[in-house]
Formats: C-alpha cells, sequence, structure tokens
C-alpha cells in the first residue's frame, strides 16, 4: 500500500491464545477496505509471532508486523505506543487479540467521524461477550450502562461517568481516534504496563475534547478465564468497583494529571473524592454501604 490509508487498526498481542486468528480475521472482513493492521508483539512465547509473521506476509501491503527492540516484553501500553508511532491513517482504531468485530465496524466508524469533525474520537456499546462458549451460563449484554448515546458528549462529562461508576468505560476494541489528536496528547503512560492503562487516554481524550457515543454495537468483547481482567481478578488484583492497589494508582494518575493542567471542576473533584474515599478512609467508605439512616449516625461521629 502506497497510499496512506484512512484507518491505522493496531493490535497488540502477547500470548494471545486460540482467539487470535479470529480476531485478525474480523478486520480482514470488514467492509470498509482502505485500512491497514498494524500487529504489535509484546514478546509473545506462545507462537503467535509466528501466526503475525505470516498475515503478514500474506498481505504485505496491508499488514506490518512490529516488535520491541529484542523481542522484550515492555507492557500494554509502550506497545499501544509503538504502534501509534507507525500508523500512517487519519483514523486509528484499536483491536485486543481475543475480540471480534463486526463487518461493518470501520464503515460506520468512519462515517460518523466524517460527519462530525468536532469529535476526536468514537465509541459505541460492545456486547460483553459469553455466548462464544457453547456451554455460556451467563447472557450477553452491552456495556456502558444508562448512558445516553448517538450524540456529542463534551468534556468532562465521561471522565465524571467513570469516576462515579467504574463500568461506564469504553470498550477498547470499540474505539477509534484521529491519529493526530492520539499523537497530540502523548499516547499511553508506559508506566501502566497492565490494568488501566486505557483511562490514561480516555482522561486526557476525555478532559479536552468532544467525543461521539453511539449506540451501536461495533465489537464483541470476549469473557473468558485467561483473559487481562480475569487473570486480575483470579489474582485478587482487581474486581469492577472494589478499592485495589491498581485502582488507587489510576485514580492518584488522575488526580495528579489534573491539578498539573488545571482542569478540575468541582463535580469533578468532589467524584474523584469519592472515587478515593476506599483509600483514605476504609471505615467511613463501608458506613456508606450501610442503609442510609444507620450510615447517617454513623457518618457524623467518624467525620468529627
Amino acid at each position: 500500500m502506497t497510499a496512506k490509508p484512512c484507518v491505522s487498526v493496531v493490535v497488540i498481542f502477547y500470548n494471545p491464545g486460540r482467539f487470535f486468528t479470529e480476531a485478525l480475521d474480523s478486520v480482514l472482513a470488514q467492509t470498509f477496505m482502505d485500512w491497514e493492521l498494524l500487529l504489535v508483539n509484546d514478546g509473545s512465547q506462545d507462537g503467535s509471532t509466528e501466526i503475525a509473521r505470516q498475515y503478514a506476509q500474506q498481505h504485505p501491503n496491508r499488514i506490518t508486523y512490529l516488535e520491541h527492540r529484542g523481542g522484550v516484553n515492555r507492557g500494554m501500553s509502550a506497545t499501544r505506543n509503538l504502534g501509534l508511532a507507525h500508523a500512517r491513517g487519519k483514523y486509528t482504531a484499536l483491536l485486543d487479540a481475543d475480540d471480534f468485530w463486526l463487518p461493518n465496524k470501520l464503515m460506520e466508524q468512519v462515517e460518523l467521524l466524517e460527519r462530525f469533525p468536532e469529535a476526536v474520537a468514537l465509541f459505541g456499546r460492545s456486547t460483553i461477550w459469553h455466548s462464544w462458549a457453547p456451554n455460556a451460563t451467563q447472557p450477553d449484554w452491552p456495556n456502558l450502562g444508562e448512558l445516553p448515546a448517538d450524540r456529542l458528549i463534551s468534556p468532562p462529562e465521561m471522565l465524571l461517568h467513570w469516576l462515579r461508576d467504574e463500568s461506564y468505560q469504553p470498550c477498547t476494541s470499540e474505539f477509534i481516534a484521529r491519529t493526530q489528536t492520539l499523537r497530540e496528547i502523548g499516547g499511553w503512560d508506559e508506566t501502566f504496563k497492565g490494568l488501566y492503562e486505557d483511562n490514561v487516554l480516555y482522561t486526557r481524550l476525555f478532559t479536552r475534547f468532544p467525543v461521539y457515543a453511539a449506540s451501536n454495537t461495533w465489537s464483541l468483547y470476549r469473557q473468558h478465564p485467561d483473559n487481562c481482567c480475569h487473570q486480575a481478578m483470579a489474582k485478587g488484583e482487581w474486581a469492577l468497583g472494589k478499592a485495589n492497589p491498581a485502582k488507587r494508582k489510576i485514580l492518584l494518575w488522575i488526580q495528579s494529571y489534573l491539578d498539573d493542567n488545571k482542569l478540575k471542576s468541582p463535580d469533578i473533584e468532589k467524584a474523584l473524592s469519592d472515587a478515593l474515599l476506599p483509600f483514605k478512609n476504609p471505615t467511613l467508605f463501608k458506613v456508606r454501604q450501610l442503609p442510609r439512616r444507620v450510615a447517617n449516625k454513623l457518618r457524623h461521629t467518624l467525620v468529627r
């Protein structure tokens, strides 16, 4: 491919396992064809390196294989930044190596971004995907809760939603953004190697620029025991809505970022303070989980 593509698709991978080729094939199956695919290896040792090289050899004008110097593992943020550094498209779309894109994903997202030039990024409601497994016991469901969609969202509304409720999080594989904007904000913070690495990028975007939230579903977020979040849950490192070291790290990062850039508002300050409460005052946090009448009595005692 000699001309610059419209969309650069970045797929990072580290021992992605059996779902890798299904993810890559969902890119090849897109109805929108003006794309390049960047396969960025984060030190895989499970045979996926050979798979990625084969895809690049079979599609030399469309697919590029990348890896860190020496083939080392550097974490998700550094690996996404490597992909971003090589992206040639006007837009950059992300796909996790175990997820799946629906065929009209790029076509419809590019149309919306062209229609709303003030939006620097766009996302829809990814399907939390259990039914890929024949023996699934949980139903599929769309993420992002009750977020009003099909509209531009001004800063810092999306950050405020997330600080109040962690489930208001765009899935990585739903996300597409203007490449130049991603570079201008500095991409991802490489000190975040795994959990919450996406929140760094989202915070940098959601506090400064309008984004577009769609009601469409363009991706399937596969739920399985080997994905990043489930592994962290199994190790006791993370649970949605719970106090844990990884959550504390991203909240403190957000607090520092807002302070450094003078971006805070009263609503954000209140939401951030509430989110940090489990770490600063665990006893008061537990009181807030009690019935309101009991909690009010105890809270007055604790805060004197």
